[in-house]
């Protein structure tokens, strides 16, 4: 029998799509407008699940669950608040009334179904050991409060099982006194949790943040791209040549922007190739040079000139320099002249490693701060200036390279970030230890079918392809495609993957029952960051795939690829 789920939620287009989800996944869902409507459907039908928001006209979140768990037929269905929020006050306020659960704003699909689905494996685990009833005291402000030892929430906080709190509860009842002193410790410990559970929150919301804002300017981008290479084209050697020549590298620039961004969300996979760590550290600095220049800050540059290659992402170790310079930067602004900024490369043959130092003359780091400066979301900028999470994700890049990132400071004497990264072969393929194939003369004269809704990426590739010699046609969507796929046949199909009615999976799919001979015909691509089924699918089946925003380069290899390969 399918598990009843009761969703409490006053946005109708939320409450559609958790309701759209859960019922994919073989749930039974009833929707509520708001807590006194969710009232009475647990009064008509109690439910295995509640997940409610917090906000909402008539009855908030929170008095729906404290008129829930105040009945003692109804106090063991699960409880979930969706919170927004996300403060320690609101959660321990939601514990306070009873809530089993959280579940933070903004989410993705995944995360919320695999948070039912452990909720569910709690509930079961909870009705096979027996209910634990034992309530621990906390102090919240001037309030006490009593939490259930059971409480679901307490296990996702700090139980890595449900059989270790039952262990922890069986000696609790053993006597009061160890009861009270647990209690103590529970009290430290959840603060402690609660914080770690914030900065988690915090830097998923960031990064759902960073990946939108990239998903956003990939479209134009590549618009940018395409018009740039036709404009390149069609000047040749006139006098807008060297126009065309700034705006696409401009164009370029922006699209490392949006790379970095996706690296900060952890959105973008590593792109690992055999990498000049000299000519990373200049393009950084070129970058920051105005702003430098501007306030008096002179850049040194020690670079050693026997620096092996490092197998290493680019745009990584780039968002690393610029951080780090930037940090500097920032340090020296109240520090009198001279403002000194000196980036030195070196090269150890003995131990195979390249280090990196930027130092800087300014007011350096007091002892008391240099242990957390690692730390996510610690920053000493005021209000408005700062994330807090800068060096945290720098020192997650270098270590993913294998290499150590530290710093040395006296304060009032600067501070010095010493980086370490060890020399690695590259893959035998990425080495170029084989030989690439001859050139062959590009196909020309192809029929190729362009899928997308975005108007002006269909413009400028039908543009793009046109001009390199083949013959285009377009669909606004999947559905359309197939339509014109009754009618003739295309010797490719460049889709993008997500579109209305029906997007570049589901296209796929179709063709796969329809004629799987034209699946090895598309190229698909992609504008937004790819959820983990996509990722799978693309690893399976091995399509060829375009991340926008992409250059009239990628876009012509990929089709003569596609050509050759069939």
């Amino acid at each position: 029998m399918a598990r009843r789920i009761l969703v409490a939620e006053d946005s109708r287009t939320q409450a559609m799509r958790v309701q759209i989800l859960l019922e994919g996944e073989g749930y039974e869902v009833t929707v509520a407008a708001d807590g006194r409507e969710g009232l009475r459907c647990v009064q008509a039908a109690p439910p295995d699940l509640i997940i409610s928001d917090i906000v909402m006209p008539e009855m908030d979140g929170y008095a729906f669950c404290q008129a829930v768990k105040s009945d003692e037929a109804r106090r063991r269905i699960p409880f979930v608040l969706l919170t927004g929020q996300n403060t320690a006050e609101d959660i321990l306020r939601g514990l306070e009334y009873g809530a089993d659960n959280f579940i933070p704003k903004p989410f993705e699909d995944d995360y919320l179904l695999e948070r039912v689905r452990r909720i569910f494996e709690h509930l079961d685990l909870r009705h096979e050991g027996g209910q634990l009833e034992v309530k621990i005291p906390m102090r919240v402000g001037d309030r006490d409060i009593f939490i259930s030892a059971g409480n679901l929430q307490i296990i996702e906080l700090l139980f890595s099982t449900f059989e270790e709190l039952a262990r922890v509860n069986a000696r609790l009842v053993e006597s009061q006194r160890i009861v009270e002193e647990y209690a103590k410790s529970l009290e430290v410990k959840v603060q402690e949790r609660t914080e770690q559970l914030l900065q988690a929150e915090k830097l998923a919301a960031m990064g759902q943040l960073l990946a939108s804002m990239a998903h956003e300017l990939n479209n134009p981008l590549s618009v940018v791209n395409g018009h740039t290479f036709l404009l390149r084209k069609a000047a040749k050697d006139g006098p807008l040549a060297e126009r065309a020549a700034k705006i696409g590298e401009a164009a370029e620039r922006c699209t490392r922007i949006v790379n970095n961004f996706l690296g900060l969300a952890r959105r973008r996979p590593p792109e690992r190739q055999m990498v000049k760590i000299n000519e990373v550290i200049e393009e950084a600095v070129e970058l920051l040079s105005y702003e430098l220049r501007v306030e008096n800050v002179e850049v040194i540059l020690t670079l050693a000139t026997d620096l092996p290659s490092l197998w290493a992402d680019p745009h990584q170790l780039h968002q690393v320099v610029v951080n780090l310079v930037s940090n500097a930067h920032h340090a020296m602004r109240q520090t009198p002249p001279p403002r000194r900024i000196t980036l030195t490369s070196r090269f150890d043959s003995a131990k195979e490693r390249v280090s990196l130092e930027v130092a800087d003359t300014g007011p350096g780091i007091p002892p008391e701060i240099r242990s957390r400066i690692f730390q996510a979301f610690f920053t000493t900028k005021p209000p408005g200036q700062g994330t807090g999470l800068g060096l945290s994700l720098c020192q997650g890049i270098i270590e993913n390279h294998g290499g150590t990132i530290a710093v040395e400071s006296e304060h009032g004497h600067g501070a010095i970030f010493r980086i370490d990264l060890p020399v690695e072969p590259a893959p035998q393929a990425a080495a170029g230890e084989v030989a690439p194939p001859p050139a062959l003369p590009p196909l020309r004269g192809k029929t190729i079918l362009v899928v997308d809704d975005e108007p002006e990426i269909v413009a400028v590739l039908t543009e793009m392809l046109s001009t390199d010699g083949q013959l285009v046609e377009t669909a606004a969507n999947g559905a359309r495609a197939l339509d014109k796929l009754r009618g003739r046949s295309y010797d490719l199909i460049v889709t993008d993957i997500k579109m209305p009615e029906l997007d570049g999976l589901g296209l796929w799919r179709e063709l796969e029952r329809r004629d799987s001979g034209l699946l090895r015909r598309i190229i698909f691509v992609t504008g937004d960051t790819l959820g983990s089924e996509t990722k799978e699918f693309l690893k399976e089946t091995g399509v060829p795939c375009l991340t926008k925003p992409f250059v009239e380069d990628e876009v012509l290899a990929a089709v003569q690829r596609a050509l050759r390969a069939e």
